[in-house]
């Protein structure tokens, strides 16, 4: 029997864990019904789409945001902190940002060091011991501005050989090298390029073996499409991945709480992404591309809005958008620093938008579906994948969905008709991970998190909770001002075999 080539879903917008929280009775409800296409796998996306960032700033900057959050001082070797991180395996770490242009590796002869910014080989083990305890990969931004006078003038590459040369003799293993943050509008295009053969011929020379060699990564990159029409063909034969730094807000609007759940800002994810990596696919074709940094909002973000419940609507709808456009890894700025951390500088407990990433790593594949809905809408945004390696591995074919409700009304949907293979049962069941608000109140702007209806914390020990999902049968529910997953464990769909 052929399968069929789309499967009908169905969303009924009201979660019973939202209607526990608010008791009240369920609220209004808009009919619609959701179809993921069967026929063709629309893009790829990578296993470690789910990763973070560390930063240099110092504790003066727009204190309190980045008090004991520099790379350079932090905290690392606290086992809460390996523990969460290391659960965001096999996603990557990358060390970088605007001080990364300042940065001095403290080996050999160099310039004078600015307060806060040399790097010790000491701690250099440090950064590495780390990355190799939590298993993420090591991503390590090279200061490409020491000695360079102005934006045409050639690169003093003598520090940063030093540095690569010793961390190939001390066998330090680094996933890949970045040169210059941020730096478009800073360093010619040109001179910028000559600056990335300079560390291509480096890597070649201290890693012989292509096998073990660090991959070369960047631009680091605002938005700027003239800028990478110009530098890539100038790298295409040596660069391995391409790297943008978005931000779709500002941390100091103070509106920008009111404007997370409207169509209007989600939708310039979109509008920046998509033509930036149709000129990397164009220019650079074997390369990869990444969100090398990203979140709600630049400017260390804003404090009780990107670090709570509310920031997860422009997160989890990121994420798919990324996902989409083949971007292969989500750099969120940052793992700990700012108003915009996964995890919290002071306790190091998750921030609603750990809990967010985690389960996008959990629960949803690199092969990505189309899926489409009855009701044209921005207020519904939903994203499918073939379901990941773990969930495949029982149940061959399955489908996750993620869903991003910024309405303040639910969606109703019939029942899905049947399909998949003979045998398939009318019924298909479907595994629920439901977010919402954990304070209670449907606040938006808490650091509290339920996943059904239980709420989102670490144990005594400091371990994460299961974060099961319920199962169900008939109409999904799906909450006003809410997001999360979906699992279809029997879709059976061919194209995710």
């Amino acid at each position: 029997m052929k399968l069929p080539s789309a499967m009908t879903l169905c969303f009924l917008c009201i979660a019973a864990s939202w209607c526990a929280a608010m008791a009240q009775p369920p609220p209004p409800s808009v009919k619609i019904e959701v179809t993921v296409d069967n026929s063709a796998v629309i893009a790829n996306t990578g296993v470690g789409l789910f990763s973070g960032n560390f930063d240099w700033h110092l504790n003066k900057e727009e204190p309190p945001a980045w008090v004991n959050s520099s790379i350079n001082i932090m905290k690392i070797d606290d086992p809460k902190t390996i523990y969460l991180a290391s659960q965001m395996s096999p996603g990557h770490l990358r060390i970088g940002g605007s001080e990364g242009d300042v940065m001095i590796y403290d080996i050999g002869k160099h310039l004078p060091c600015k307060p806060g910014f040399c790097l010790s080989m000491d701690r250099w083990h440090q950064i590495v011991q780390f990355s190799q305890e939590t298993k993420l990969q090591l991503v390590f931004g090279l200061n490409c501005m020491y000695g360079r006078a102005n934006k045409s003038a050639k690169w003093d590459k003598t520090n940063s050989d030093a540095f690569l040369q010793y961390t190939a003799q001390q066998k330090l293993p680094v996933y890949g090298f970045e040169v210059c943050n941020e730096k478009e509008h800073d360093v010619n295009a040109d001179v910028m390029a000559d600056s990335y053969h300079d560390v291509h011929d480096m890597l070649t020379k201290y890693w012989p073996q292509a096998s073990s060699r660090p991959k070369l990564i960047g631009p680091d990159e605002n938005p700027d499409s003239s800028f990478l029409e110009e530098f890539l063909p100038m790298v295409a034969d040596i660069i391995d991945i391409v790297t943008l730094h978005i931000y779709t807000g500002y941390g100091l609007d103070k509106d920008l709480a009111g404007k997370i759940t409207t169509g209007a800002y989600l939708d310039k994810y979109q509008h920046t992404l998509n033509p930036l990596v149709k000129i990397i696919s164009e220019k650079v074709p074997k390369a990869e591309a990444w969100i090398g940094e990203t979140a709600a909002a630049w400017h260390s973000g804003q404090m009780n809005t990107t670090n709570t419940f509310l920031s997860g609507f422009w997160y989890l709808d990121a994420l798919g958008t990324a996902a989409n456009n083949n971007v292969t890894a989500f750099c969120r700025q940052t793992l700990i620093g700012g108003y915009y951390e996964l995890l919290n500088k002071t306790t190091r407990d998750p921030n609603p938008d750990y809990y967010t990433g985690l389960l996008w790593k959990k629960l949803m594949g690199t092969r990505m579906l189309r899926i489409s809905a009855t009701v044209n809408t921005s207020s519904l945004r939903l994203y499918a994948a073939c379901s990941s390696s773990d969930i495949q591995a029982n149940n061959p074919g399955s489908v996750t969905v993620a869903f991003v409700n910024i309405a303040d009304v639910a969606f109703l949907a019939s029942q899905a008709p049947p399909m998949g293979r003979v045998g398939t049962p009318q019924d298909l069941g479907t595994i629920e991970y439901h977010l919402i608000p954990g304070d209670g109140q449907m606040t938006l702007q808490t650091t509290a998190m339920m996943l059904n209806d239980k709420l989102l914390q670490l144990d005594s020990d400091g371990k994460l909770p299961a974060m099961d999902g319920v199962v169900r049968s008939g109409s999904v529910l799906v909450a006003p001002k809410s997001y999360g997953y979906v699992v279809f464990p029997d879709a059976n769909f061919d194209v995710c075999m």
